[in-house]
């Protein structure tokens, strides 16, 4: 019995080192990657798809005086992305407000109310809210994905000719047709690109490239029969196809989330998200959340910092409006939601790859209008110019125009990404987060074979991954190749982009 017993103990400890992710378990891949011993072949994602409206509220960032911090036009699905430091001695309050700007009654259903708590910790406020992001998700109505506005500039800088297609079930078609025709899965897209921006951290957050010359040559690749090859490729498209279906007709059967409804006649104003009325932000707390919702018309949102004692309604009709600080970053953006794809399969057999995202370069910062500002140029964009706001059936085709002082959303923060990589070959492969731009926090969300898993990174004791460093890298979980890789996330406030994925065969 006491053997018996032993057994079973160690049994147990096995399995908690193995939920717990230890890499030293038998058959687990290295918790993180020897970046001396490993090279990457970089393949390029493209942007194809996007949605909803962005009323990001970050500028200015530091607050010393109450006002108003942002404000925009929202006609459909809308997103409302705030983060804020209090800078004043008393507790302040952020309070959001739409007013109805046209002459019939506007329907506002809402979708989603988070946030993480005030905190002097940065990291804590940005990895919490990106936390809660993934755990507290929403149906929202609008269902119409758009090509992407910048979807060519983002298939020049990949390398790749700009997909002609609009929709995701056609893209992994097209994507199909390339894997089954052609032998090579690391193909043009690689081979057009000689060189790979790579971005170097830094402390002060600020991106910086370097060219990094060379790719894999061809006797790296592991050889296999052509039937082999092709037989492989054929059950791995089939599968992504299948995946592709049922993740479409699961999601029409979807119902709309909804946490309230609203009806604003005519000029009429409603303070939302009353959770924040209760919510007091001492000196020097940072404060972030995300408000969802859907107008059935035009509707302007304000955002706020009050007195913590002011009504929201009443203080936004005193509240003046505060200057943009020097890093400009709020303003009125189409594209809350985006979808990448990697047009170029990864092939396990073929060796490490490494998927880069928040680059500015394949994949764009998301670009729009200060309506708070007057029409000038901006040291963001350099140029003022007029955008257009999805209307109520996402159709930015039909997008209301508004105007102010063009900008640029260095980060896509308060987008939310849906990062998808066909995956084929005849080897697991093991996947890692790479932070190339500075100290990272923040979670992901990454769905393989109909099952997903949440990761917070990073993990332990560590505030942050990244720091100074190119080389900090953190192992989600080995997965065997033939499937769509799913991963998303909205990229965590306070933290560095751009981040990249590392996809790593296994023996």
């Amino acid at each position: 019995m006491k053997l018996l017993r032993n057994k079973y103990r160690w049994l147990a400890i096995l399995v908690a080192l193995w939920t717990r992710g230890v890499g030293f378990v038998i058959g687990a891949p290295p918790e993180t990657v020897d970046f001396k011993t490993t090279s990457f072949t970089p393949l390029p994602v493209v942007l194809t798809e996007e949605k909803d409206t962005l009323i990001f509220s970050d500028s200015p960032e530091y607050v010393n005086k109450s006002g108003v911090l942002a404000a925009g036009t929202v006609n459909g699905t809308g997103r409302v992305y705030f983060y804020h430091v209090n800078e004043m001695k008393e507790p302040q309050k952020i309070a959001i407000v739409l007013e109805n700007t046209s002459k019939k009654n506007v329907e506002v259903t809402v979708h989603r109310e988070i946030f993480a708590e005030p905190n002097r910790e940065y990291f804590v406020v940005g990895s919490e809210l990106s936390r809660e992001d993934l755990d507290a998700p929403y149906v929202g109505t609008n269902r119409q994905w758009q090509p992407a506005a910048q979807r060519e500039r983002s298939a020049k800088a990949a390398g790749v000719p700009v997909p002609t297609v609009t929709a995701k079930k056609d893209t992994i078609e097209q994507i199909a047709d390339t894997a089954t025709t052609d032998k090579s899965t690391v193909g043009t897209a690689v081979a057009n690109t000689a060189t790979a921006n790579v971005v170097t951290a830094n402390t002060s957050g600020a991106i910086e490239k370097m060219a990094v010359a060379g790719q894999r040559g061809d006797d790296e690749a592991v050889i296999v029969g052509d039937d082999v090859v092709g037989k492989q490729r054929e059950q791995a498209v089939k599968a992504w196809r299948t995946e592709v279906r049922q993740q479409a007709q699961a999601e029409a059967k979807l119902k709309p989330t909804v946490l309230d409804t609203v009806t604003l006649a005519p000029g009429g104003k409603q303070a939302f998200f009353s959770k924040l009325d209760k919510i007091p932000i001492p000196q020097d707390d940072l404060f972030s959340g995300i408000f969802d919702f859907t107008s059935t018309g035009p509707v302007y949102v304000k955002v706020m910092m009050l007195p913590f004692e002011t009504p929201a309604l009443g203080g936004s009709l005193m509240a003046e409006t505060l200057p943009m600080d020097e890093v400009a970053l709020r303003g009125t953006y189409v594209g809350a939601q985006r979808r990448l794809t990697l047009m170029q399969p990864f092939d396990s057999s073929l060796g490490p790859v490494s998927v880069m995202v928040a680059n500015d370069r394949e994949d764009p910062f998301v670009e729009g209008v200060d309506e708070l500002t007057p029409n000038a140029p901006s040291n963001a964009s350099g140029t003022g110019s007029a955008a257009g706001v999805a209307g109520a059936t996402g159709d930015i085709s039909t997008a209301t125009a508004v105007s102010g002082t063009a900008v640029t959303n260095r980060g896509n923060y308060g987008v939310s990404y849906e990062v998808t990589i066909p995956a084929m070959g005849n080897r697991d492969f093991a996947l890692y987060i790479n932070p190339l731009g500075g100290a990272y926090a923040g979670s992901f969300k990454v769905t393989y074979d109909g099952q997903s898993e949440i990761y917070n990174v990073p993990t332990g004791a560590r505030l942050f991954l990244g720091n100074n460093t190119t080389e900090d890298s953190q192992y989600f979980n080995t997965y065997k190749a033939g499937k769509l890789l799913t991963i998303q996330f909205i990229p965590a406030g306070a933290s560095n982009l751009p981040i990249q994925f590392l996809l790593v065969p296994q023996a």
